[in-house]
């Protein structure tokens, strides 16, 4: 019987999960495309033995079963001994039964829909490929390499049909492609009284979880409601970025001495006793069930702590006005509850900002091509399947929120306070696990990970953030021998900046940064002079006038530092300059002019302004005012 090797991709991978407005939608996006391959996986485990499968590779095949703890890439490379068509069929079988499964849990108990087009959509959303060649294990790379450039021509000549599903409704609010398949009766009409329109705003979030004028397709339905089968919980299954800017400050709380907790514990329940009078829906957002009660807060979301959020938890265009008055006194015990808080600890209130970090391997299609044939590759697939079993647990130590760990691949929410550990301790892991097996391409370099980091705010929306998530990533690939980390800062004032290097040097050189920018013996002007500095002066392309102009870069920047640390004692103002020296040339109080022509002022002013954000956080956490 002919042997095939067979590969098969499933999609639409980034613009399903790029199109999420809410984290929780991000989340179940990736979770969902999991569970499509797991199904495909699986089909193909059940008849041939787990054996078959090389990618994934997992541990047993009751772990691709739906809804287990396993996450897989979209991808799956396995060896066949039947025809390559039947089996085809069988995974795009698997694959849709999966597929409804989860729809129809999704849609319990949900209000009534436009049932015939809410399906059409769903049927049409997913994009299955497959490909197969003859198989002889002499010629395993060969074989792959082959399959893999048929499968690139095979999305290139993609199947199109006429779309049945077409009609004048309303597009999606979401992606504005799909038609709403929410009655119209739903919304508030033209003519309805202010009773009913409150009625109806609430009817909506209640049973569909859409908002007023928000309207939504069977596909974006599918991922609003299918959060809760992560861990079949009623609220809201995954943190807001909200929370994840907030989790500083909560980390601030737990410095309360427990005699005050009782009254700050007070103020906060008549805050969201208060809230909820008026919200959406009686039940406020609340964090999953995974993540542990907080002593102040209890299971209440961190974005409650944000004034701004308060308008997405009411229907502020239908308040009355006794309600705008509620809406007011709501405010007044948020910032009673500051000011009760800063009392005892110190000013300090939660910063906006929160990280994305977006992890990949380096060189794995090298390390790959370099194994004996599928017995190598089946274990570098096992080798990455510990790695993301281990992901979720890392994540979760630092207090991020992990969002999809399959293969080499990781996207997490992090909170500032801990995102540089998160980061260095993904990339040890996946660096040790990957050189336990003895990984390596043929010119003997081991699989790292680079990573790419953006810190924005909590508002922006969740497509151009995870579009600048993934430009840092492209900047850490970048980097020369890999092993690269990039971090993007994209603050609402001010330009983007980025800081890029290796792992070893970027993160090195903050963690030497940030114990001088917390006790502030680095004044935070500095970085903004230093920065003027280089764009004032600017970098000529004539050789002799760049000498010239770094020279009086290197001088200026040496007396704008003398300045900035004048109030520093001597030994202290030494520890500092042994740190920001040498990035300028500067040794003690010399300047080394034969080192003017290696400074780079912007790359230098870039990672003091991270060391310095990264380290209001820390402020935030775990700093109080001394009585």
């Amino acid at each position: 019987m002919d042997s095939y090797l067979f590969l098969a991709a499933i999609g639409p991978v980034q613009s399903f999960i790029a199109s999420a407005r809410r984290t929780g939608d991000l989340q179940f996006g990736s979770w969902l495309l999991s569970e499509l391959a797991k199904a495909a996986a699986k089909s193909i485990a059940d008849k041939y033995g787990r054996d078959s499968l090389i990618f994934p590779a997992p541990q047993s095949i009751a772990d691709l079963a739906e809804n287990t703890e396993l996450s897989v890439a979209n991808k799956i490379v396995a060896l066949i001994d039947d025809s390559p068509q039947d089996v085809g069929k069988a995974v795009r079988i698997a694959i849709n039964t999966r597929l409804h499964s989860i729809k129809n849990r999704a849609y319990k108990d949900m209000g009534p829909i436009e049932d015939v087009i809410a399906n059409k959509q769903i049927d049409d959303l997913v994009e299955y490929f497959w490909v197969a060649a003859p198989y002889n294990a002499q010629d395993y790379v060969v074989t792959r390499t082959k399959l893999e450039n048929m499968m690139a021509a095979r999305k290139n000549t993609r199947d199109f049909r006429k779309v049945d599903w077409g009609s004048n409704k309303p597009k999606s609010s979401i992606d504005g492609q799909l038609e709403s398949v929410i009655p119209d009766n739903k919304y508030n009409q033209r003519g309805d009284s202010k009773e009913v329109g409150e009625k109806k705003a609430k009817a909506l979030y209640m049973n569909y979880e859409a908002k007023p004028a928000e309207y939504l397709s069977g596909v974006d339905l599918l991922k609003r409601r299918g959060h809760a089968l992560l861990n079949r919980s009623p609220v809201e299954n995954f943190p807001s970025t909200s929370h994840m800017a907030a989790l500083p400050y909560l980390e601030r709380l737990n410095l309360l001495p427990t005699t005050s907790v009782p009254q700050i514990q007070k103020i906060w329940n008549e805050y969201v006793t208060e809230l909820g009078r008026i919200a959406l829906s009686p039940n406020l957002e609340q964090i999953p069930y995974t993540f542990s009660p907080h002593a102040i807060l209890g299971k209440y979301d961190g974005s409650l702590l944000f004034e701004e959020r308060l308008v997405d938890m009411v229907d502020a265009s239908s308040l009355s006005p006794t309600d705008k008055a509620k809406l007011e006194n709501v405010k007044q015990k948020l910032h009673s509850f500051y000011k009760e808080v800063d009392d005892i600890l110190g000013k300090g209130h939660p910063s906006p900002y929160y990280a994305i970090l977006l992890a990949d391997g380096d060189r794995m299609g090298k390390v790959i091509d370099n194994q004996k044939g599928e017995k190598g590759h089946r274990q570098v697939s096992q080798a990455l399947d510990t790695f993301a079993r281990g992901v979720q647990k890392i994540v979760k130590k630092y207090q991020g929120a992990l969002i999809y760990s399959g293969g080499d691949d990781v996207l997490a929410l992090v909170p500032l306070h801990t995102l540089i550990a998160c980061a260095r301790e993904l990339s040890l892991s996946f660096y040790n696990e990957l050189k336990r097996g003895g990984f390596q391409d043929k010119d003997g370099n081991k699989p790292t990970l680079s990573v790419g980091i953006v810190i924005v705010h909590h508002l922006d929306p969740l497509q151009d953030a995870l579009n600048l998530a993934r430009a840092a990533e492209a900047k850490a690939k970048s980097v020369d021998g890999k092993n690269g980390l990039a971090i993007t800062v994209s603050k609402r004032s001010g330009i983007d900046y980025s800081v890029v290097g290796s792992w070893g040097k970027i993160d090195t050189y903050l963690d030497q940064l940030l114990p001088f920018c917390i006790a502030d013996n680095i004044p935070d002007g500095t970085a903004y002079e230093l920065r003027h500095l280089a764009l004032r002066l600017g970098v000529p392309q004539e050789d002799q006038l760049f000498d010239m102009t770094q020279k009086a870069i290197q001088a200026e920047a040496k007396r704008i530092l003398d300045r900035k640390l004048a109030p520093l004692t001597p030994e202290k103002k030494k520890e500092v300059m042994d740190v920001l020296g040498p990035k300028l040339g500067i040794e003690g109080e010399n300047l080394n002019a034969n080192k003017a022509g290696n400074i780079k002022l912007v790359n230098f002013t870039n990672e003091l302004l991270l060391a310095q954000l990264l380290a209001d956080t820390h402020k935030i956490a775990y700093q109080k005012k001394e009585h």
